[in-house]
């Protein structure tokens, strides 16, 4: 492939931005088997809980069986990249994509052995796996030529391996690159779980993702050597992140307030402001603006919850002020479990984040999701 092009000194200066530009953890991945004991010994609970890379610190930790709170977070990454240009070979082989995409990010991979063939867009496309960075993130690319367009088309997936990023997540990536339109009257598959569609007519080019995601332009990052800076139909690529990527979970218990059994949830004012209490004392909320609220029952719950938007205090952290906004979504629920002379709540927050010009947009359907799993595995 001869030596690196300035596109790819672009994507070699990319590749270091994007896995590195997440503020620094607290503390490496713990284990979650430790995190589950640790809950169970302070508080007496059991919970069920994906191994995702949970966090926490000595300080977010505080209580004991009466009353207390425990606080653990996890960040995930993936990076999905379309990118296309003109044709380069005439047939995409296996051998191909490997000493093209070597070149294109100029890293050392280690590839896996593991390649194949399926179909984007009614074209034959070849997909190779590697590892990258000392195996800090995992890769599958995905390439193809169009005939009709006369294009190479590249599906570059991503996650990163060192934060515990769910492998549900990389199999959606490959799950959009399988709806890719690149030409006219093209017949390509659809995922009726990929919610959303980014298109761009001028660009000759439309795929859909999860909603979850949120899809920008990388005009500085294009891999061909031919590219001039405008992206347009013949050259071009955009950058697909997770909006979620980042979650915090409090859970939090203490003695069952004194308060009668209600038909309708807002008669009580005690019970709203024992769950607005519950999120303005997390530690870095400055204020929330509630957006809804409801009661409903998991297996042995009836549980009350609300959510909404939040704004975030100021950090000190100059590396958290350039990635994250001071914006974000919570969601706090809480029941009194039966006989326990507890009540138990559940604190969710997701903060905002910006990348590369663009900014997240953290989805309730995570939080909704992530919460009705915890509570039923709650015991």
């Amino acid at each position: 492939m001869g030596s690196p092009t300035k596109g790819a000194i672009r994507a070699l200066t990319f590749l270091a931005v994007c896995w590195t530009s997440l503020p620094a953890a607290d503390t490496a991945p713990q284990e979650v088997t430790a995190l589950m004991s640790l809950i169970k010994e302070k508080s007496g609970m059991t919970l069920r809980l994906d191994d995702v890379g949970w966090q926490w610190k000595d300080a977010d930790i505080k209580g004991g069986p009466e009353q207390g709170e425990i606080t653990f977070s996890d960040t995930k990454w993936l990076m999905y990249l379309a990118h296309w240009g003109p044709l380069q070979v005439p047939r995409i082989t296996p051998d191909y994509v490997r000493k093209r995409m070597s070149n294109m990010w100029g890293v050392e991979f280690e590839f896996t052995g593991k390649e194949g063939r399926t179909t984007v867009a009614g074209h034959d496309a070849v997909w190779v796996e590697a590892f990258g960075t000392n195996h800090a993130f995992y890769t599958r690319f995905i390439m193809w030529n169009c005939p009709e367009s006369k294009r190479e088309l590249i599906a570059d997936t991503n996650y990163n391996l060192s934060l515990k990023t769910p492998e549900e997540d990389f199999e959606e990536e490959t799950g959009s690159a399988k709806t890719v339109r690149c030409h006219e009257a093209v017949s390509s598959s659809a995922e009726p779980e990929l919610g959303a569609i980014w298109s761009a007519p001028m660009d000759g080019l439309s795929f859909q993702y999860p909603e979850r995601w949120f899809v920008f332009d990388s005009p500085f990052y294009v891999p061909f050597p031919e590219y001039d800076g405008v992206r347009d139909r013949r050259f071009g690529s955009v950058l697909g992140l997770c909006s979620d990527q980042n979650l915090r979970v409090t859970l939090r218990w203490e003695p069952a307030a004194e308060t009668k059994e209600v038909a309708a949830f807002m008669t009580d004012p005690a019970v709203l402001d024992r769950l607005k209490s519950i999120a303005t004392q997390q530690a870095d909320v400055d204020s929330i603006q509630i957006s809804g609220f409801e009661t409903f029952s998991v297996p042995g719950k009836k549980v009350r919850r609300i959510w909404g938007t939040c704004a975030f205090k100021e950090t000190e952290d100059p590396r958290q002020r350039g990635f994250f906004t001071n914006g974000g979504i919570f969601q706090v629920a809480q029941w009194d479990p039966e006989g326990s002379g507890r009540a138990v709540s559940i604190a969710l927050l997701t903060r905002q984040y910006r990348y590369m010009g663009a900014t997240s947009t953290p989805s309730r359907s995570f939080h909704d999701a992530f919460m009705h799993k915890l509570l039923e595995g709650i015991q």
